[in-house]
C-alpha cells in the first residue's frame, strides 16, 4: 500500500512539472498576435499620421537576423530608455528578408524577440510578411541592385505626413553593406538625432 502511495506521489509531482514546464509556452503561442501590414500599408500609415506632431521612428528589421535584433535593442538602450518625451513614437515592423518565414513564424519570431523594444504607449510593434513596407523604402534610401530596406533606421520629424507616397525621413542609418558608411548605426549618434527634431518640436 505504501509502495502504491509514493508512486501516486511521484506521478502528481511529475504531472505537475511537466505543466509548470509548459505554461510559458502556452502562454506565448496565446500571445496577441501584432498588426500585420498589408500592400497599402494602410495601419502603419494612419498610425503615422495620427501621430503628427510627435518625432516618429520607423525601424525595419529581420527578427531571425542578429545585427536586425541588436539593432532593435540599441534603439531600446539610446532612444526609448533615454528620451522620456511623450512626443515619441517608435514603430517597429518585422520582415522576412533574411530567412523565408510565413506569417505565422514571423509572428512567433516577433514575439520571441518583443523584449529587444517592447511594444508599449510610444512603441507600436508590426509584422510585414510580404516585406512591402521594405519595398517601399529601398528606392528612397538607395538600398543597392533594387533590393529592399531592411536593418534601416529612420526618423522624421514632427510635421510630417504620409500621403500618396511614403514620407522622406530627415535623418537615417542602417547596418548595411553596400550603403554609406557614415550612416551606419551608431546609438548615442541616432538618439542625439531625434533628441535634436524633439527639440525643433518644442520637446
Amino acid at each position: 500500500m505504501q509502495i502504491r502511495s509514493s508512486k501516486a506521489t511521484a506521478f502528481v509531482i511529475a504531472a505537475f512539472m511537466l505543466l509548470a514546464s509548459t505554461a510559458p509556452i502556452a502562454a506565448q503561442d496565446q500571445a496577441q498576435p501584432y498588426p500585420e501590414l498589408d500592400q497599402q500599408l494602410k495601419q502603419l500609415k494612419a498610425q503615422f499620421n495620427a501621430d503628427v506632431g510627435k518625432v516618429r521612428v520607423l525601424v525595419i528589421g529581420d527578427p531571425t537576423c542578429p545585427p536586425c535584433r541588436r539593432g532593435a535593442a540599441i534603439i531600446q538602450e539610446n532612444v526609448v530608455n533615454k528620451i522620456s518625451s511623450e512626443k515619441l513614437a517608435v514603430y517597429d515592423v518585422w520582415v522576412p528578408l533574411l530567412n523565408l518565414q510565413d506569417p505565422a513564424t514571423l509572428q512567433r519570431h516577433a514575439h520571441q524577440y518583443a523584449h529587444l523594444l517592447p511594444p508599449g504607449p510610444r512603441v507600436t510593434t508590426y509584422t510585414d510578411p510580404e516585406a512591402y513596407l521594405g519595398k517601399k523604402y529601398g528606392p528612397i534610401l538607395g538600398v543597392p541592385y533594387g533590393a529592399p530596406a531592411w536593418d534601416v533606421y529612420l526618423v522624421f520629424p514632427a510635421d510630417a505626413r504620409w500621403g500618396d507616397a511614403a514620407p522622406t525621413p530627415s535623418y537615417w542609418e542602417h547596418q548595411l553593406g553596400g550603403m554609406p558608411s557614415e550612416k551606419l548605426l551608431d546609438g548615442p549618434r541616432f538618439g542625439g538625432e531625434v533628441g535634436k527634431l524633439l527639440q525643433k518640436a518644442g520637446q
